[in-house]
């Protein structure tokens, strides 16, 4: 099995202002996002939908078509193809990659496995998003090749 060590924290650089603030701090701790500004942070978080259940719960199913992708901001999720688990993702990580990909399935399933707050982007919104921040095609192009195995 193939373990994905999570994106390590650093420390944030200043106060978010604004309703999404936090989640833009949050953001502003995982060296995947430390090459967005604070508005493209911000835009970020406005753009996305911030999800938290206190139990597992499926993010991704295999062979379906991609509509969204995640950033996984706390908890654990299992990544499977098939039955078998290739993989434990932890805060920080980018889910859901193969979205920039047209025409394609999704080739594992993804689950929490318990707790977890996630933000969800839909395709429509990452499409606006890749063009407005160049810094989220870069951070979704290196997730996508070091999660091909």
């Amino acid at each position: 099995m193939v373990t994905w060590t999570h994106i390590a924290h650093r420390e944030p650089t200043r106060k978010l202002d604004g309703t999404h603030g936090e989640d833009a701090r949050r953001l502003r701790e995982f060296i995947a996002f430390d090459k967005f500004s604070d508005d493209e942070l911000e835009r970020l978080v406005q753009a996305a939908h911030h999800t938290s259940r206190s139990a597992a719960w499926p993010l991704i199913h295999e062979k379906t078509p991609p509509d969204a992708c995640y950033v996984l901001l706390s908890g654990e999720a299992a990544v499977y193809v098939g039955r078998d688990r290739i993989a434990l993702v932890g805060p920080g990580e980018v889910i859901g990659e193969s979205i920039l990909r047209r025409g394609i399935l999704r080739n594992a399933t993804v689950t929490t496995t318990g707790a977890a707050e996630v933000l969800r982007i839909d395709r429509d919104d990452l499409a606006s998003l890749l063009d407005e921040i160049p810094a989220l095609r870069e951070t979704m192009h290196m997730t996508a090749a070091r999660h091909h195995i």
